[in-house]
């Protein structure tokens, strides 16, 4: 292996998110995006959600973008687990 391959090798260990890292992502997380990751992870659509705290159907999409690009994932199981810690 070149030394330039070893070094982008080690370098993109560096940047991988280590597990603890996980938890502390959760920490960025607002009340309002935590509460509705919550009820994602109960099945509820987002009409549901948007019923129950009374907010628009948008607003909870807009937040459930958030969530998912402070997670770094792509989808609701990906978000769940990650709350959840599995």
């Amino acid at each position: 292996m070149s030394s330039q391959i070893a070094r982008k090798v080690v370098s993109a260990f560096q940047l991988k998110p280590s597990v603890t890292s996980s938890y502390h992502d959760l920490d960025i997380l607002t009340k309002r995006e935590k509460e509705i990751l919550e009820m994602l992870s109960r099945g509820l659509l987002y009409k549901e959600i948007s019923d129950q705290l009374s907010i628009s159907s948008e607003t909870v999409r807009k937040h459930v973008y958030n969530v998912y690009a402070k997670l770094h994932v792509n989808n609701r199981v990906e978000a769940v687990n990650k709350f959840f810690g599995r």
